[in-house]
């Protein structure tokens, strides 16, 4: 019995280690894929620190991100590339204004490990940092506005942004714009935050910075229309004992909705009043006649009010 228990004790023990040494991978490290082959990997988008004299210069030229090309053994690689324990400097410390080709500095890689930064260097440029308070300007596209609809006002809040880059890119500012991202159809008043972009008289974008980022854009959305004047227009005959002395409308204009180029064709309309059916002084009502393409009108009748005499 006791040998047996003993017997036990070991495979278990064997067992356990086994599945231990499986879960590490300590196997693979004695394979030869692993102790004899080496691997290589293109590490993207790794942040870059730019150390520099940020309070009294201004940068231009330096990427956010690089590319780390590295290669060696292939557990390294791996582990190298999951955890990204690694950094990538550009150090301008010790530079003043001027224009500088520097390369990048990694810490924090493994010495097993041979690299190479892509781009290998950067060509960067240090200018005497300039503040300016600039008018926004807000651009909403004329595909936003929905059919029927126009715009009739846009405000930017805040309306002015400071600006801060080298002076020859402050030189350079030609357009400060609100631009907005969605493309949903507008059919309302409504508001859209809107990202600030700083443009040249080309419409190229400068390397500036903008304070605040953001701006929001109150956009005043009617539907299209157009006031017009309205007059009455006599059809049928009075009885013969009748004479007309005067036809009065409620109203002496009226607004209609529809496209803006139909709208635009329209100088005026005529009421049609039928003088056929009176016999007294009498007020009636008429619906406003709506034009082709022409979807509505405010208001959408009118009161005429006809005086008649005996002869």
């Amino acid at each position: 019995m006791l040998e047996n228990k003993w017997g036990l004790r070991f495979v278990a023990l064997i067992l356990a280690l086994f599945l231990f040494l499986s879960v590490n991978d300590v196997f693979a490290l004695f394979g030869d894929n692993q102790f004899n082959q080496n691997d290589q990997t293109v590490i993207e988008d790794v942040p870059v620190k730019v150390i520099y004299d940020d309070k009294n210069l201004y940068l231009t030229g330096a990427p956010k991100t690089v590319n780390v090309k590295v290669s060696g053994p292939q557990s390294i690689v791996k582990k190298t590339e999951s955890m990204r324990d690694f950094s990538v400097t550009l150090d301008l410390s010790n530079s003043k204004i001027g224009e500088y080709k520097k390369k990048f500095d990694v810490k924090g890689i493994s010495d097993k490990l041979t690299y190479e930064v892509v781009p290998k260097v950067a060509n960067v440029s240090l200018s005497e940092k300039i503040k300016e308070t600039r008018q926004v300007e807000a651009e909403i596209s004329n595909s936003r506005i929905a059919t029927g609809y126009e715009l009739i006002g846009k405000e930017v809040d805040p309306s002015q942004v400071t600006i801060i880059g080298g002076q020859d890119e402050i030189d350079k500012i030609a357009y400060v714009k609100a631009t907005l991202k969605d493309s949903a159809k507008l059919t309302k008043t409504t508001s859209e935050d809107a990202e600030v972009n700083v443009f040249d008289s080309n419409l190229n974008k400068l390397d500036v910075s903008v304070k605040p980022a953001k701006v929001k854009v109150n956009i005043k959305i009617e539907p299209t229309s157009k006031t017009v004047s309205i007059t009455p227009k006599k059809s049928g005959q009075l009885p013969d004992d009748l004479k007309l002395e005067s036809l009065e409308l409620s109203e002496s204009e009226v607004k209609l909705f529809g496209k803006r180029s139909v709208l635009d064709g329209i100088g005026g309309l005529a009421i049609e009043v039928d003088l056929s059916k009176v016999t007294k002084d009498t007020v009636v009502k008429e619906n406003i006649p709506l034009p082709k393409d022409v979807t509505s009108a405010s208001p959408e009748q009118v009161e005429i009010k006809i005086d008649v005499s005996k002869k």
